[in-house]
C-alpha cells in the first residue's frame, strides 16, 4: 500500500493490483486525454498500457481513480460520475505506471430562481427598493451572475429596471416578475404616499477606526414635526472604501471622510463620518522552534497544561514538555499503525485523549484513545474502528462524546466514550447522498459523495464544515428543534458556490469551522490540482475565511470575510476577540475580531501580526505550511507541516 495523492487535507492510500507482467509496463495512455461534461453527467475513459518498446500490453489489470472525490468518482471500468463543477484528474494505474487525463466539469444549469428583497418590499412615491435574483442548481448550489429580465405587471404603480431596482410611481401594489434561463419568480411590492418631510441621522461622537461598525439611526418627521415610523428607509454612502447596509450599519476599509445618506423617496438626510486608521500596537513575537525528525510532516497541535501533543502525517504522535514555553523539549512519542494521524485532542481535564487515524496498513482506521493521566508519557489504551474503518479525518471532543467525520460515507458519527475502554456509537447524521451507481467497497473508498470535513460543538449546537455543501448546523441538545446527542436535528445551512470563488483547477471546499460569539468562522481549503503529500515540491494554496452571523441561528448569513490573497486558510481558533490562523504558506496569522464584524477584514487593517514558519531545511525547503495556531496560557503554539512546532506570543509594539 502506498500514498498517491492528497486533497482537502486527506490523503488517498491505494493498494494496486499486480499482474504477472506488471514490471513490463512503461507508460499508460488515458483516452480521451481531455474531455468535458456538465456536473451530474458521466464520461467514459479507457487506458492503454505499453512496454518500453511501445508495444501494447493487453493482459494487464487497470485501476481507476478520479480526484477530487467530493466532486467525481471513477468505477473499475473507467466510467467517471460527476457531482460538482471543477477540474477532475482521471488516473489509470497499471503495474507500476500511471496515466492522467483531465475532465472539465461545468456547473449544472439553473434549476430554480427566487426574488429576495434585502431592505423589504415597501417603498414610497418617488422612492426605490432593491430586489435581488437568487438562482440555484438542482443541488441548491447558488449561481451568481445570472442575467435576468425584469418587468412590472403594474408599471403605473411601480417600475423596475434591468438590475431589479424598483421605483415607486403611485400608491398601490404591483407584482414584479424576474425571468432567467427558462425560470421565473415573482414578488409583490407596495408603494405608499410619502409621509416623511425631514430626516435627521444620529450623531457619531466617538472616533471611528477602519473596521469599526457604526449602527446609525434615522429620525423621521412629517410636515408637522411629528415622528414617523415604518417608512421604508434607503441607506447609501459616498466615499471609496465605505459601505452601509440596509439596517444603517456603516463600516469603512480606508481612513477618510464619508457621507452617509438616508432617504425616503425624495426626502433625505446626511451625516459626515470621519474614519481614522486602525493601528493595533500588538505584534506576534517569535519565541521558539522545535523541529521534527527528518522526513516527517507535522499535523495538528494540541496544548494542554504543560504539554503539547503534535500529530503527524505518519504514524507518530509527539509529546513536548512546554513547562518552559521558550524551550520545548521532546519528551515522548506514541507510534501506531497509520499513515496519517490528523486530529488530536483531550478531554477538558486532560486525562483522556483521542486521535483520528487514516491509512492503517490493516485498513482498520477510526479512533485511538490514549491515557494522558501522565501527560508527558501517554499510552494508547483502546481503538474504535466499528463503522470507521475507511478513515476518520477530524474528531471533536464534547463532554464524554467525540464527534467524528467518516471519510467513505461523508457522515457524522457520535461516539460515547464515557468508558474509553468500551466506546459505542450513539448517533449518525449525514446529508442525503447523490443517487449515483454503486462502487466496489474496497475500491479506494472514494465514490463521488458529500464530504464532511470538520466539526465544532458548543452549547448543544454542532457546526459542520461540509466541504462543497458549506456550513450545516445541527441541534444536539441546544433546545432548538428537539435534537439531542443521540438524535441530532437539522437547524439550518449556509451554502455558497466554491466554483465561483476559485479557479477550476483548484481543489476547494469548506474545511474548518469555529463558533465564537454571534459568529461562526468557516475557512475554505483550496490549492491547485492534486498534491502528492509526500513530494517535497512546493505548491500554491488559496482559501478564504467567511464570517457567518448566527445571531438568528435558523437564518445564518455572511457578513464579513478575510481573503489572504497570496496564501490560504487552514485551521482557525478564536479567543478573547483574537483569531489565530494556521495560514498554510502564509505561516501564522493573527486577526483582531473584536466588536461587530462587517466587510473585508484584511482591507480594514484587522491583521495584528504574522510569523513565517518556513525554514531552509524544512520538508519543503523555505516553504511555510502552517496547519494550526492555538493560544494557550498566553502563548501561541503552532504546527507547520514542513518544519515542526513553533511557539510565539502577542506582545505590545516596542517603544521607539
Amino acid at each position: 500500500m502506498r500514498p498517491i495523492y492528497a486533497f482537502g487535507g486527506l490523503a488517498l492510500f491505494v493498494s494496486l493490483p499486480l499482474a504477472a507482467r506488471a514490471q513490463e509496463v512503461a507508460t499508460v495512455e488515458v483516452t480521451p486525454a481531455h474531455a468535458s461534461v456538465v456536473a451530474g453527467g458521466t464520461a467514459q475513459f479507457s487506458a492503454t498500457a505499453r512496454d518500453a518498446g511501445g508495444d501494447v500490453i493487453s493482459d494487464i489489470e487497470v485501476a481507476w481513480l478520479a480526484t477530487p472525490f467530493p466532486i467525481a468518482g471513477a468505477d473499475e471500468n473507467g466510467l467517471v460520475t460527476t457531482m460538482r463543477p471543477g477540474q477532475i484528474y482521471v488516473i489509470a494505474f497499471a503495474g507500476n505506471a500511471s496515466g492522467v487525463a483531465i475532465l472539465d466539469v461545468a456547473e449544472r444549469p439553473v434549476a430554480e430562481v427566487a426574488i429576495e428583497a434585502p431592505g423589504g418590499t415597501e417603498t414610497v412615491e418617488g422612492g426605490m427598493l432593491r430586489l435581488e435574483l437568487l438562482a440555484s442548481t438542482e443541488l441548491g448550489d447558488p449561481v451568481s451572475g445570472v442575467s435576468a429580465s425584469w418587468r412590472s405587471l403594474r408599471p403605473d404603480i411601480a417600475e423596475v429596471g434591468p438590475g431589479g431596482i424598483v421605483t415607486g410611481s403611485a400608491p398601490g401594489r404591483a407584482t414584479i416578475v424576474a425571468e432567467a434561463e427558462g425560470h421565473s419568480a415573482r414578488t409583490d411590492v407596495t408603494v405608499r404616499a410619502n409621509p416623511v418631510a425631514a430626516i435627521e441621522i444620529s450623531a457619531v461622537s466617538d472616533p471611528v477606526r477602519t473596521g469599526d461598525v457604526v449602527a446609525l439611526s434615522a429620525g423621521l418627521k412629517d410636515g408637522d414635526g411629528r415622528a414617523v415610523s415604518g417608512a421604508p428607509l434607503i441607506w447609501s454612502v459616498s466615499g471609496s472604501g465605505g459601505q452601509v447596509d440596509d439596517g444603517g450599519r456603516f463600516v469603512a476599509e480606508r481612513p477618510g471622510s464619508y457621507v452617509v445618506e438616508a432617504s425616503v423617496g425624495n426626502v433625505s438626510g446626511a451625516k459626515v463620518i470621519e474614519v481614522i486608521p486602525r493601528n493595533d500596537p500588538r505584534r506576534v513575537e517569535f519565541l521558539a522552534f522545535a523541529p521534527i525528525p527528518e522526513g516527517v510532516q507535522a499535523a495538528e497541535v494540541w496544548p494542554v497544561g504543560d504539554v503539547v501533543y503534535l500529530s503527524t502525517i505518519a504514524g507518530a504522535l509527539y509529546v513536548y514538555d512546554i513547562s518552559n514555553p521558550g524551550a520545548p523539549i521532546l519528551a515522548d512519542s506514541i507510534v501506531v499503525d497509520a499513515r496519517l494521524l490528523n486530529d488530536v485532542s483531550t478531554t477538558a481535564d486532560g486525562r483522556v485523549g483521542v486521535l483520528s487515524r487514516e491509512g492503517a496498513s490493516t485498513r482498520r482506521n477510526g479512533l485511538l484513545f490514549f491515557d494522558a493521566s501522565d501527560p508527558l508519557h501517554p499510552k494508547v489504551i483502546n481503538e474504535y474502528t466499528e463503522g470507521l474503518t475507511g478513515g476518520t479525518h477530524s474528531a471533536f471532543i464534547y463532554d464524554h462524546y467525540v464527534f467524528v467525520t467518516d471519510d467513505p460515507t461523508g457522515s457524522l458519527r457520535i461516539i460515547d466514550f464515557e468508558d474509553p475502554l468500551d466506546p459505542r456509537e450513539v448517533a449518525r447524521w449525514e446529508i442525503e447522498r447523490e443517487d449515483v451507481r454503486d462502487y466496489p467497497a474496497d475500491f479506494f473508498n472514494v465514490a463521488p459523495q458529500r464530504w464532511l470535513h470538520d466539526v465544532y460543538v458548543k452549547d448543544g449546537i454542532a457546526y459542520l464544515a461540509y466541504w462543497r455543501d458549506g456550513l450545516v448546523i445541527l441541534d444536539v441538545g441546544g433546545g432548538i428543534n428537539g435534537g439531542s446527542i443521540t438524535d441530532p436535528k437539522f437547524v439550518s445551512q449556509y451554502r455558497y458556490n466554491h466554483s465561483e470563488i476559485y479557479p477550476p483547477d483548484f481543489i476547494a471546499g469548506t474545511h474548518a469551522v469555529f463558533r465564537y460569539g454571534d459568529y461562526v468562522f468557516i475557512g475554505d481549503e483550496s490549492y491547485s490540482g492534486v498534491v502528492d503529500l509526500h513530494s517535497r515540491e512546493q505548491f500554491t494554496t488559496r482559501g478564504r475565511l467567511h464570517v457567518i452571523d448566527v445571531s438568528d441561528i435558523e437564518r445564518p448569513r455572511k457578513v464579513a470575510e478575510y481573503d489572504p490573497v497570496e496564501f490560504g486558510v487552514h485551521n482557525v481558533y478564536v479567543a478573547e476577540d483574537v483569531l489565530y490562523m494556521g495560514a498554510y504558506d502564509g505561516g501564522i496569522r493573527v486577526l483582531d475580531v473584536s466588536g461587530e464584524l462587517r466587510g473585508q477584514l484584511r482591507a480594514q487593517g484587522r491583521v495584528i501580526g504574522t510569523l513565517y514558519t518556513g525554514t531552509l531545511d524544512g520538508f519543503r525547503p523555505n516553504m511555510a505550511l502552517t496547519w494550526s495556531a492555538v493560544p494557550h496560557n498566553g502563548y501561541i503554539f503552532a504546527s507547520d507541516l514542513n518544519t515542526g512546532l513553533w511557539v510565539a506570543r502577542l506582545s505590545p509594539a516596542p517603544v521607539p
